[in-house]
């Protein structure tokens, strides 16, 4: 088309028709801008499509994340409940003075162990690191993605507690004043001891608190799931 145009101008101009090579020239100029455009607007739809296909491909990593943590959450949730069932036996043995009760040894043992969330972050990270969270354009659904993985802070917040609790204990009693060894086989005056005894009731809090926050990062989850099934169902 454009070789055609230049031939009708090359004719025009021997014919000094310079009205109508204007007017050709114009229509080189348009066929021209026509062709950028056109041009503009498929690389704008291949864009476009590749966007659709890597936020879809987010969501499928998003959506397996979130299941490894809710396992996760569930797992140390479960471990949790346990010690704190554990926890409530002892304090019912210090609240009656049972302290010769065989199963305070065991409980003893129990009360010492600590478990930790470490959750699986990779795909958000890289998502919010690089920039493409920004491929999630309506914002109800990027602060869907981001919720559940702000509540790993509060997590860490009161995992952290419970962990600080243990260690002031150890540091400032336990190392000095019992062995391990010891803890089992003098049960009885280890239980009545007031350090042990506070920190039993401290436990108990803090332990209660890392529930909490683990309940709450597990219906976060699961929301975010929801949302993401809603989306694969439109799609």
């Amino acid at each position: 088309m454009i070789k055609f145009f230049r031939k009708i101008r090359q004719k025009l101009l021997t014919e000094n028709k310079f009205s109508k090579y204007l007017l050709y020239a114009i229509g080189e100029i348009v066929l021209v801008i026509i062709g950028i455009l056109i041009a503009l607007g498929i690389n704008e739809n291949v864009k476009a499509n590749h966007d659709l296909e890597l936020r879809n491909a987010y969501i499928t990593q998003l959506d397996d994340e979130a299941n490894r943590n809710i396992d996760r959450l569930i797992e140390i949730n479960d471990f949790t409940t346990e010690i704190l069932k554990d926890v409530d036996t002892v304090i019912m043995i210090l609240y009656t003075k049972d302290y010769d009760n065989p199963k305070l040894p065991t409980k003893l043992d129990r009360l010492m162990q600590s478990n930790y969330l470490n959750p699986t972050t990779v795909t958000y990270d890289n998502l919010k690191f690089s920039g493409d969270l920004k491929l999630f354009t309506d914002l109800n659904l990027r602060n869907s993605i981001s919720e559940p993985y702000e509540t790993f802070n509060n997590i860490k917040v009161v995992e952290d507690l419970d962990y600080t609790g243990f260690l002031d204990f150890y540091e400032d009693f336990l190392i000095s004043n019992v062995s391990f060894w010891d803890m089992n086989m003098n049960a009885k005056s280890y239980a009545q001891e007031i350090h042990f005894q506070n920190y039993v009731l401290a436990r108990r809090v803090s332990l209660n608190l890392n529930k909490d926050a683990y309940k709450h990062s597990i219906d976060s989850f699961n929301k975010l799931k929801t949302i993401f099934a809603e989306l694969k169902s439109d799609n």
